[in-house]
């Protein structure tokens, strides 16, 4: 898989941000260049390229800077084309072959997709699934092969949703999913694909300067859940702050320390309705006895994230990504789910899912005990191994 006659000078890699907020999709990028060489698509002298428009014609030309990716360094060039480019293709429809753009495209060797993980859904809303989309137009109006890195597609609530999602990976070149959630939907719409690892499983930890105490207990406390306003899951989560102040005072009594881990957040300029250190904030100001708890207050990278969690003895988390550092691992873990993604994920890295997860939209109050009976009996089965 992956082999061709000619290796073309450029990539396209959609959706990557090294520094995302979400410590999760910078993750999926970081383990997308090992995972494009290790399928063979991607190759040494190959380089990643980025292209934008601009309206001062002035302003046209390219930038070469150095990337390092896990001790490894990659060439990422940013072309700047004049505006008219974008123009004529997205309105009209019209590439002239005689312009920069289409002789740029004969060069690019294929576009692959992050989506973020799970952006081939309207699960948050139809917006943000589109806005995720428009280098796979570009490919498909160019004619350039497009990859689906490993990701979890669907669910969808809109049958246009579905529609193009299934146009788009009939298109595609390779379509890689982590899970099994949506491969009856695949083998319908007549897709070949394969089932393999997260994105994430291909990044490693990065070890720096913090004091892990001996078997303590990680909590990914995620900010989508605890404001409860985040987009069409707003109103889901009235009882997670409840949930996550007796999770966290459970382990306190039984005398283990407990590090609370923000996955998604902005250092800075917090996005207050889906900000994982404002939660993990509002959480640790809560606790009425703060002993034992520590709130890891840091502007870290995503590989060093996953080193934090990487050292805890018991990991709970709401963000997938965050349960993806411990399942990758190797740290017990039990999922504090918000969608169908983490039966799917779990189940295909050999986890139980049944034994591992709980649903949390729209508990209440009565179930915050048997949730956490559920995690304590999941815990106290580990500490026995």
């Amino acid at each position: 898989m992956g082999m061709r006659k000619e290796m073309k000078k450029y990539f396209i890699l959609s959706g990557l941000d090294l520094n995302d907020n979400n410590r999760g999709t910078a993750a999926l990028g970081y383990g997308a260049f090992s995972f494009l060489q290790e399928k063979g698509f991607l190759h040494e002298g190959q380089e990643l390229l980025i292209i934008k428009y601009v309206r001062n014609p002035l302003k046209i030309g390219s930038v070469v800077e150095d990337i390092s990716i896990q001790g490894k360094v990659w060439k990422k060039r940013t072309v700047y084309l004049f505006s008219m480019h974008k123009r004529l293709y997205r309105k009209y429809n019209i590439i002239l072959p005689f312009l920069s753009l289409a002789r740029l495209c004969k060069k690019i060797d294929f576009v692959a997709t992050i989506n973020g993980g799970d952006g081939l859904s309207d699960i948050y809303d139809t917006d943000m699934f589109l806005g995720r989309l428009p280098e796979t137009f570009f490919a498909m109006r160019m004619n350039i092969p497009v990859i689906q890195l490993p990701q979890t597609i669907g669910p969808f609530s809109i049958a246009q949703n579905y529609e193009l999602v299934s146009k788009i990976l009939r298109y595609s070149k390779a379509v890689f999913v982590r899970d099994r959630k949506f491969v009856d939907e695949l083998d319908k719409i007549g897709v070949k694909y394969e089932v393999t690892k997260d994105l994430s499983a291909y990044m490693q930890p990065e070890p720096w300067d913090i004091e892990i105490h001996p078997n303590s207990v990680g909590i990914n406390v995620s900010g989508l859940c605890y404001s409860n306003t985040f987009r069409s899951l707003s109103g889901q989560f009235e009882e997670y702050p409840s949930l996550i102040n007796r999770l966290i005072e459970h382990f306190q009594k039984k005398g283990i320390h407990v590090y609370l881990i923000p996955h998604s957040y902005h250092y800075g300029e917090p996005e207050e309705s889906n900000d994982d250190m404002v939660a993990c904030e509002a959480a640790y100001n809560r606790l009425a006895i703060k002993d034992k708890v520590i709130f890891v207050n840091k502007n870290l990278t995503s590989p060093q994230v996953k080193y934090v969690i990487s050292q805890m003895s018991f990991f709970i988390g709401t963000r997938m990504h965050a349960n993806f550092a411990a399942i990758y691992t190797g740290v017990p873990v039990f999922g504090l789910a918000y969608s169908y993604k983490f039966e799917g994920a779990f189940n295909a890295n050999g986890l139980d899912a049944g034994r591992q997860t709980v649903k949390i939209n729209d508990i209440s109050s009565n179930d915050i005990s048997k949730i956490i009976n559920k995690i304590e009996s999941f815990y106290q089965e580990n500490q026995r191994k």
